[in-house]
């Protein structure tokens, strides 16, 4: 890139991200850990052996992104902010390539309104207040299409950062393969007179493969583990109705995340619900939609983007993504918008307005919205007005127990979590005997029992323990409840 260019992109690039990192660490610790944050809480007391080995054995995800995040905590400590910090930069870090790539295509000004809308969307910005894995997932996933671009190109530090790139990538989600796939069909996109020479492409393409290979190995193994807890669950057999609801709210969800709630007849009812839902809605598909039409976009350019944009839906067939782990759609969402603002500028400008304005909301609650689970008050509550002869009982499937114990702080660990007590086992045996039963079982001997449960599904409220009596029940999030059981 010639230095004059660079010049005008650096003051813009500088502004996304440190736009970026004050929007993602602005009450990074106000939203209490879910689920899977606590998973990947509960794997950094581990040496990082054990770490990589826990996460091959129990998890559907490569061990990678949870190895940064266990030096992270090395150096800042396992509190809230510590853990998440990570993905707070990787989020606000993921706005460069996405900026720079659609810029080749777009010009500077276009870009930097993708680059904007990313920044300040409640979607990406969640993802950076999350202790997961989907934030360095977009930023490694935008880089390498990115750089592929720069590589076919004939960019010379992009064909050596290229494979080294990709498989960082592999080893941080095995959903980068659609990232990996994008990047290299990039080629076919250029006329042949300005791409490299195909023997290059092929080179890469099987130096890629040859140094995945050894992984591969580990990647079928999980693959085969999350396939049969699926097949368990019967998602195969729901896929058709399942693709007609997910996949609009899928597009609903680019912007807002998880403010936008599930399709649903209730949701359509209530009137700002449905308006979270349905403007982003036709907002995206309206915004893609001009796009494709757009005969000024070269129409190999448009071929890509649509396949970019469709084969990730295929994945409803065999399973049940949401939209964090589908953040590959924002290459061809934001090079809509960025096309858009050539055109229909004030339309373009809205929806960065509109991604600003549902940071508001956003901001409000003290839940990751795609799964409102307070698990920091919940256990509070049981804490505060416990007492020692009653027993606790964590309904929270797998990650129960950790959750539990990062929230308790050793002070209530003589809790019960049935079916998760230990999550990083090896291939981890349900009992035969239902979680539901040990509260009935205790309760059967004349004991109060305070149940901590984190709603997935199952009997909520007083049906978890119909023959007994409801002392105390609370609500701390949509998704979580706490109750007391007694005779």
């Amino acid at each position: 890139m010639k230095g004059g260019y660079w010049n005008r992109d650096l003051p813009l690039i500088m502004l996304l991200v440190s736009l970026g990192l004050t929007l993602r660490f602005f009450l990074i610790g106000h939203k209490s850990f879910w689920g899977d944050e606590l998973y990947s809480a509960g794997l950094m007391g581990n040496s990082i052996p054990d770490l990589v080995r826990s996460s091959f054995n129990s998890s559907p995800h490569p061990p990678l992104a949870f190895v940064f995040t266990r030096i992270f905590a090395a150096l800042f400590g396992t509190s809230e902010v510590s853990l998440r910090a990570l993905q707070a930069i990787m989020s606000a870090l993921a706005s460069v390539p996405l900026f720079l790539f659609t810029k080749r295509y777009t010009g500077r000004m276009p870009a930097l309104i993708t680059g904007l809308l990313w920044t300040l969307s409640p979607y990406s910005v969640s993802l950076g207040q999350e202790n997961w894995i989907y934030a360095t997932l977009a930023c490694f996933g935008f880089s390498f299409v990115y750089s592929a671009d720069l590589c076919w190109r004939g960019n010379k530090a992009a064909s050596f950062l290229i494979v080294p790139l990709g498989l960082t990538g592999m080893l941080v989600q095995h959903l980068f393969f659609l990232f990996l796939a994008a990047g290299f069909l990039l080629y076919f996109t250029f006329p042949s007179e300005r791409r490299v020479p195909l023997k290059k492409f092929l080179l890469l393409s099987g130096i890629m493969a040859l140094v995945y290979t050894p992984f591969a190995f580990s990647a079928i193994e999980q693959a085969s583990i999350r396939a049969a807890r699926l097949a368990g669950a019967g998602i195969a057999a729901t896929a058709g109705p399942r693709m007609l609801t997910r996949i609009p709210t899928l597009f609903a969800r680019l912007i807002p995340g998880g403010l936008a709630g599930e399709l649903s007849g209730p949701m359509l009812t209530l009137s700002i619900t449905s308006l979270i839902y349905v403007i982003p809605l036709c907002s995206v598909v309206l915004s893609l939609i001009l796009m494709f039409l757009d005969k000024k976009i070269a129409i190999k350019l448009r071929i890509w983007m649509s396949g970019v944009l469709l084969i990730p839906l295929l994945l409803f067939l065999r399973e049940d993504p949401t939209v964090r782990h589908l953040s590959i759609l924002w290459i061809p969402f934001g090079f809509s918008v960025a096309s858009l603002y050539l055109r229909h500028r004030p339309l373009a400008i809205s929806l960065v307005v509109l991604a600003a304005l549902m940071l508001f909301p956003y901001y409000r609650i003290d839940t990751f919205p795609l799964h409102r689970s307070n698990w920091r008050e919940a256990v509070e509550i049981v804490l505060t007005r416990r007492t020692e002869q009653q027993k606790i009982v964590v309904l929270a499937g797998q990650n129960g127990g950790v959750a539990w114990d990062y929230y308790a702080e050793n002070r209530g660990s003589d809790r019960i979590a049935p079916g998760g007590e230990n999550p990083y086992e090896t291939r981890p045996v349900s009992s035969s005997r239902s979680p539901v039963s040990v509260v009935d079982s205790l309760l059967s001997r004349g004991e109060e029992v305070w149940v901590v449960h984190d709603i997935w599904g199952g009997p909520v409220g007083a049906d978890i323990a119909p023959d007994y009596d409801v002392l105390f029940r609370e609500m701390p999030s949509p998704h979580m409840e706490v109750i007391l059981f007694g005779n």
